[in-house]
């Protein structure tokens, strides 16, 4: 039953922009229609580019996983505030964390591998593996240096890239996600994705497919699934179509779909979060896994008393379904205008910080 807590009340207006600030971009492409769809080449490495890995040890398999976003700490001044947001989210019965390794301090240049940045890196993940979380790690194809490469170039770049990222953290990743929202931020050279026409978004998806197979083999080659996340603002009928459009091309490199979602204050959107979700899963009979959910406080687009009234209800409607899990956007603000956190940058919680947490909980 239906109680007027659960129950997303009628929107207000709506901010005209969205500003996100996207600290983990990346993506990419090719493609060649095959009645009506996309053929994805995958791209084998080559024997010697992939060294030996240690034995992955996840955590256990869970039936849902449950966390929010947090930022990677820069340097040891920032670990306090990691162990600190990794606490909350136990505290809290949370099983997930998602975060990122800072690719310009483990890879700062060509083909060179920072290995005290990558044990700093070890230290922190360990601290959340310790307390029982798993990760969701996300990481761009190639750092920085890679942006200018033509797509052979690139692709090799990506290849070392990930293959040092699998050899320095598979045993303590459960979920692989390369690129972040590439279907709207082209996975090299972080610009928008190419919309001159039909026929070039279709290439560049192409091209990402073939990214992705790439990633499968590399960063999946001892068994720990792949993901990549689509973007879901806005949210209505034409997104979701234009995610089967994307899907259709990069679904059979991923274990796992992943979606963003943002349907904001929208009560009707909201509403339809559930039967989205189940057709995307029904369609490619894949886990499907909700990366991002939150809403936005910073001055000019909701309020935090928006946040707590919207956010739980759009996460209750997503519990009814079967998932692979929903991840929080995000625990906390890591900006001071940043604003998708549910506590503030200092740690504060935010007035929807309970209710996003009761929403959050293990059923």
């Amino acid at each position: 039953m239906t109680t007027d807590d659960d129950r997303p009340a009628e929107p207000a207006p709506q901010p005209s922009l969205l500003t996100r600030r996207r600290v983990l971009i990346g993506s990419a492409v090719a493609v060649a229609a095959v009645a009506g769809g996309v053929a994805v080449v995958r791209y084998q490495p080559p024997a010697q580019q992939l060294s030996p890995t240690p034995t992955p040890s996840p955590t256990p398999p869970v039936e849902e996983y449950l966390g929010a976003m947090v930022g990677a700490p820069i340097d040891e001044t920032a670990m306090d505030r990691w162990r600190a947001d990794i606490d909350t989210l136990v505290a809290n019965g949370q099983n997930l964390v998602r975060t990122s390794v800072y690719a310009w301090l483990v890879a700062p240049s060509k083909e060179y591998w920072d290995g005290e940045a990558v044990a700093f890196y070890r230290q922190a993940l360990q601290y959340a593996r310790d307390r029982g979380l798993a990760i969701n790690m996300v990481v761009p194809g190639a750092p920085d240096w890679a942006q200018d490469y033509d797509f052979d170039e690139y692709v090799d770049a990506c290849t070392w890239f990930w293959t040092a990222m699998r050899d320095a953290y598979d045993d303590q990743v459960d979920l692989w996600q390369p690129y972040n929202e590439a279907d709207h931020a082209h996975y090299q050279k972080f610009t928008p994705t190419p919309r001159e026409s039909a026929d070039a978004f279709d290439q560049y998806l192409g091209e990402f497919a073939h990214m992705l197979g790439v990633a499968s083999e590399v960063l999946g080659r001892d068994g720990t699934p792949v993901t990549t996340n689509l973007t879901g603002w806005p949210m209505d009928d034409e997104r979701e179509q234009e995610w089967y459009h994307v899907l259709n091309a990069i679904q059979p490199a991923l274990d796992v779909i992943s979606l963003d979602l943002y349907p904001a204050d929208s009560a009707k959107e909201i509403g339809l979060l559930a039967e989205r979700m189940e057709r995307v899963r029904k369609k490619y009979g894949k886990p499907v896994f909700v990366a991002e959910i939150g809403l936005q406080t910073t001055p000019g687009s909701w309020t935090e008393s928006d946040q707590k009234r919207y956010v739980p209800a759009a996460i209750k409607q997503l519990r009814t379904v079967d998932l692979w899990g929903v991840c929080l956007y995000e625990l906390r603000d890591n900006e001071e205008t940043a604003g998708f956190g549910i506590q503030n940058l200092d740690g504060a919680a935010k007035p929807g910080f309970t209710a996003v947490m009761q929403a959050m909980q293990p059923q």
